[in-house]
């Protein structure tokens, strides 16, 4: 794609017409007024979309999901999706360098994590080159998100492949919540300079818009002797959302990013990155149990790994669904499907044959919701798949919820879930002068699980609440490395390796005064990795995955009436065992100060306990360290 300057950017959106940035003096602005406090009665009424691929209260729905509002986040002082993340329940996230983060739910954690799936606002951020997610140059402003669901375990019957041991949607507010002007900057010790803006106006009384735009520069990591591995690097991100009431059961949204790293004022690249998506929606209700929604999307890369690894890709993805509720049953039935084309520059000893190739997926499910009982659902649902590398797939699920009262649920479920092949199951070449090192196949057959989930919400008294639940998975077919032949080299991948695991997460939320807020989680996970019958494979499954047994978080969050905030963030993470790495305990403290109701001021410290530690390690991770940080953050609404 061609590659526009920074100031080229910068100038595009200075020339927006005077009269759309002035358009509505009068629109409603976004002060102190409108943020909302942390609640325990809000966050139990929360809605949420992702389980069930409807509304339904966080509080009834039959599956393990936990929820980081804009709230949270505003909170945190998170910089970037991935510390958002950090927020969620049973959620590892590990930082290995300035931009590169392991992520992963319920376990199999690597760089390139897949046996999550991962969206926002309906549009995968999943890559089909790897199977994974590129943190990188995944980003939005993250003022605009307005939650983000989390949830542990399969929902393969309805989203598909890779959401095997959990999804992650990101969902941005509507156009229409973010009216009026947002500016903010700051400087930090690790992050020397970041900015941002957003204007939200409207064009008429029923259509609404935003733009942003976004830079930032982030100090590379340390290595174990404390010194600086690489020079600073730098990010730019801008885009755009429009949401149309076209009629009191009609909506319309239109929206778009750009973002780069290239021809900023640090030019210093370790990775090169640019790409665009646009997105469309259109949504139509029929009543309160009747809807209508179809979406489509582009999205467009650039990576590039200097003297490694090159890749240009366009993908294209249409979705219908449509619900309704009929007597005791309420049904969703939709299709989805996507075409990806990729170009891979094969500069350096590990390649992709053929350099291009056009892959595909479309699947069809249907999910239906029975209520037996008034206070008893049982949801039966299936989604069936067709994709270039493994033919059709199916992932059944059956879950059950019971909410015996208004402060109970207990639910159930057992479902499949796949991971099917991706480019360099099939095509990935590692050659070096006179030897093939690694010639991949197209034997690469599917990894499966069968995952089995119990668990239990309770609000025992007003102030107090907790979430448990508990796992048991059985993988099989998992990825291995395997002599191609009766000879050492070359290796290829095979599906020799299999797995177990089983574990719980908690979830305790506890507030004694409107003011002062808890939260406490912790995740729980024993995998161990088992080898077929004449498997060669050495690595006991450190390619595949590599998680501590213990994540633990608690949260504390203190409200002023003299405008100011105060939140603690102490988080635990037990040693990785292959490759090791120690475990670590560290702490997060943040400030926040009020002058005006359209002001904020917040001064955050990071990782305060250790001068330096290392979160993350894999077999191809850059393994670095990450360091303590002062952040200081002036924001401004209007």
């Amino acid at each position: 794609m061609k590659r526009l300057p920074f100031l080229r950017l910068a100038v595009c959106l200075a020339a927006l017409p005077a009269g759309v940035l002035a358009e509505d003096a009068t629109a409603p602005s976004t002060d102190l007024s409108s943020l909302k406090q942390l609640s325990l009665e809000g966050l139990m009424n929360l809605e949420v979309s992702t389980v069930s691929r409807k509304d339904e209260r966080w509080w009834t729905a039959p599956s393990g999901i936990d929820v980081i509002t804009s709230e949270d986040i505003r909170r945190s002082g998170a910089m970037n999706l991935p510390d958002a993340l950090r927020l969620g329940t049973g959620v590892h996230v590990g930082q290995s360098s300035a931009r590169s983060w392991a992520i992963s739910i319920r376990g199999m954690n690597v760089l390139a994590a897949n046996k999550i799936s991962v969206a926002m606002d309906g549009r995968s951020l999943f890559t089909p080159f790897y199977s994974g997610v590129d943190w990188a140059s995944k980003d939005t402003l993250l003022e605009d998100i307005d939650r983000i669901e989390v949830v542990r375990g399969p929902v393969g019957a309805l989203w598909g492949a890779y959401a095997v041991n959990g999804f992650i949607q990101i969902l941005t507010k509507p156009a229409w919540d973010t009216q009026g002007w947002l500016a903010s900057a700051g400087t930090g010790t690790e992050d020397p300079l970041f900015v941002s803006f957003r204007y939200g106006g409207k064009v008429n009384d029923t259509t609404f818009y935003r733009v942003y735009a976004k830079y930032f520069q982030t100090d590379w990591t340390y290595n174990a002797a404390g010194q600086r591995t690489n020079p600073a690097t730098d990010f730019f991100q801008t885009g755009f959302r429009l949401d149309a009431l076209r009629a009191s059961d009609t909506t319309f949204t239109i929206q778009g990013d750009y973002y780069t790293n290239q021809d900023l004022p640090l030019d210093h690249l370790q990775a090169g990155l640019d790409g665009f998506n646009l997105l469309g929606r259109w949504r139509r209700n029929f009543s309160s149990d009747a809807s209508l929604e179809i979406q489509s999307y582009v999205d467009h890369t650039y990576w590039l790994i200097p003297s490694q690894f090159e890749e240009r890709r366009t993908t294209g993805s249409a979705s219908v669904q449509y619900r309704n509720a009929i007597g005791r049953q309420d049904i969703v039935v939709g299709f989805d499907g996507s075409l990806s084309r990729d170009h891979i520059g094969n500069i350096g000893i590990a390649q992709l044959i053929p350099p291009e190739r056009t892959i595909h997926n479309a699947g069809l499910y249907l999910e239906d919701g029975i209520h037996l009982t008034p206070t008893a659902t049982v949801t039966l649902g299936v989604k069936g798949e067709h994709n270039s590398f493994s033919s059709f797939e199916y992932e059944p699920t059956l879950r059950y919820a019971w909410t015996p009262t208004a402060q109970t649920t207990v639910w159930a479920a057992l479902s499949r879930s796949v991971r099917t092949p991706v480019r360099i199951d099939d095509d990935l070449v590692i050659q070096v002068p006179g030897t093939t090192v690694f010639a991949a196949n197209d034997d690469f057959r599917t990894e499966d699980a069968l995952a089995y989930e119990i668990g239990l919400r309770h609000q025992p008294v007003s102030t107090f609440t907790f979430d448990v639940s508990a796992f048991v998975y059985r993988y099989d077919n998992i990825r291995s490395t395997e002599p191609a032949g009766s000879t050492p080299l070359p290796l290829t991948f095979k599906n020799k390796l299999n797995a177990t695991s089983a574990g719980g997460e908690v979830t305790l939320m506890y507030q004694p005064l409107a003011q002062l807020f808890f939260k406490a989680s912790y995740r729980y996970l024993d995998l161990d990795f088992t080898r077929d019958p004449g498997s060669q494979d050495n690595s006991h499954g450190s390619s595949e995955g590599n998680d501590p047994k213990h994540v633990a978080n608690l949260n504390a969050h203190l409200t002023l009436s003299s405008g100011w905030e105060i939140d603690g963030f102490l988080r635990y993470v037990s040693a990785l065992p292959n490759p090791a790495l120690p475990g670590y305990t560290d702490f997060d403290l943040r400030l926040g100060w009020h002058p005006t109701s359209n002001w904020e001021i917040s001064l955050l410290g990071r990782n305060l306990l250790h001068r330096q530690h290392a979160e993350f390690i894999t077999t191809n991770s850059l393994n670095e360290q990450v360091h303590r940080s002062i952040t200081l953050k002036s924001t401004w609404r209007y």
